[in-house]
């Protein structure tokens, strides 16, 4: 970069070094021009002097004419010389020595009358010529300079072409590096999320209120009070129950509305589109409300809210009852619950198991409800007479139902064979399964060990009881 300002300077320095060469020459060829226009005014003065003398005279003039052309040439050549340098200066070379040599050959012819004149034109011809030599070489100075002047230029241009062309690829290149950097810094900076702009929620659009009066029970006053409430259209009825329909038209100031329980489902089928359906409830409404019976699709009812007569209603009200009735279909029956393994229960074999399943006891429920001499019927009625432990089925099948098992453990460990023993079953009592035992005497002192706790504990029972008697008393 300091070369090339240093290029600068110098070739700011050099065309000023120029301009002034040239305004000097300029100068002195304008300076030059004014001398020889004194001495063309000094020459036509004499030659108006001489013009009596005749040829002598002629001859004088032809020379100053000559030598005024050579002048005038010499001019022209100069300003050429401006334009064009070295063509210019040879061409007004030529000229200045052409003009020399017929200057001479006239001032050389003798002449007898006005010598004097002619001798001082030839003098100043003579100047002229060396004036325009002298001239010819300053311009080929000139041009010379000019052209070493022009070809530096074209070098130093050429220079500053290329440093401005180095320049541009350094320039590029830190560009480049600039915008890798950057797109490094951008890749490394972690991403700033822009802050979410809420989106302003949008004004539902007002609904347009529905015909509310189209459902019975309602007039004018509830329906202003209902879409006041918020309750516009038949699906917002249908959706609400009665107590918020009830309230709605409290907050209005309407404290009686029997028929609000109908509303909704007045307004449910409005909202479907069912007039067909809409007409059937509405006829099986009474003043709005509904009847005694539930609303019935397959009865076709009667509009009593129409009939005057009091016993002309009442007889269509029963009629439709009636129909009603008639068309309740029956209930269908409870799917048969899957079977269950009855030879849980103490004194129930596979004979007797497939025997109460055939005969419709299938589950511990069915067989705890029903009693012993049902059971004894059944089995009865598929073969088999003896059944002694049938006494105690029911009991077991509900320990069973209820899922007590500790309670059906226990209770069975009190029977033995599927029997109740002599005293009763207490649940305080902890029995020994004595159908476990194989030896008899054995067995014998387990079933007398278990009569003494039974004892004890229906002793225990029974002073307990009579403590609280007498605290009683």
């Amino acid at each position: 970069m300091g070369w090339f300002i240093a290029q600068s300077l110098a070739f700011i320095i050099i065309a000023a070094l120029i301009g002034l060469a040239i305004g000097i020459w300029i100068g002195w060829l304008v300076w030059g021009r004014r001398s020889r226009g004194k001495h063309a005014t000094e020459k036509a003065e004499a030659a108006r002097l001489a013009a009596e003398s005749g040829s002598a005279t002629k001859k004088a003039t032809k020379a100053k004419g000559k030598g005024k052309g050579s002048v005038a040439e010499k001019a022209g050549e100069a300003e050429k010389a401006d334009a064009e340098p070295v063509p210019a200066a040879v061409a007004t070379g030529a000229a200045v020595a052409a003009a020399g040599s017929d200057g001479s050959d006239e001032t050389d012819t003798p002449t007898t009358v006005g010598t004097d004149t002619a001798a001082s034109d030839a003098d100043a011809a003579s100047d002229d010529t060396a004036d325009s030599e002298a001239e010819v070489e300053a311009a080929k100075s000139a041009v010379v300079a000019e052209a070493e002047a022009v070809a530096r230029k074209a070098a130093e241009a050429r220079a500053a072409k290329a440093d401005a062309k180095d320049g541009a690829k350094d320039e590029a290149g830190t560009k480049a590096e600039a915008e890798a950097a950057v797109a490094a810094a951008a890749v490394e900076a972690p991403a700033v999320e822009a802050p979410a702009v809420e989106t302003p929620a949008e004004t539902p659009a007002a609904e347009t209120p529905d015909d509310l009066r189209r459902i019975e029970g309602i007039g004018p006053k509830i329906a202003s009070a209902l879409v006041a409430a918020g309750y516009p259209t038949y699906a917002k009825i249908a959706a609400a129950s009665e107590d918020e329909l009830r309230e709605a038209v409290a907050g209005q100031g309407i404290k009686f509305a029997p028929a609000a329980a109908s509303w909704a489902d007045q307004a449910k089928y409005l909202a479907d589109g069912d007039e067909a359906g809409l007409q059937e409830f509405q006829d099986y409404l009474v003043g709005g409300q509904e009847r005694r019976a539930k609303f019935n699709e397959n009865v076709d009812y009667t509009d009593v809210d129409e009939i005057a007569d009091a016993d002309a209603k009442a007889a269509a009200l029963a009629a439709d009852e009636a129909e009603a009735v008639a068309a309740e279909p029956e209930p269908e029956p409870e799917p048969e619950p899957e079977p269950q393994d009855l030879r849980r229960i103490e004194g129930i074999g596979p004979k007797i198991e497939a025997t109460l399943q055939a005969a419709g006891y299938t589950t511990y429920a069915k067989v705890a409800a029903a009693s012993e001499a049902e059971l004894r019927e059944a089995l009865a009625t598929g073969g088999i007479k003896f059944a002694p432990a049938a006494a105690s089925w029911g009991e077991q099948a509900q320990l069973l139902a209820d899922g007590d098992e500790s309670g059906l453990q226990e209770f069975q460990d009190y029977l033995i064979g599927g029997q109740d023993r002599a005293s009763k079953f207490k649940e305080s009592v902890d029995y020994t399964d004595v159908d476990e035992i194989a030896d008899a005497d054995a067995k014998a002192a387990a079933l007398a060990a278990d009569e003494a706790k039974a004892a004890a504990a229906e002793g225990d029972a029974g002073a307990t009881g009579a403590t609280g008697s007498e605290v009683k008393a």
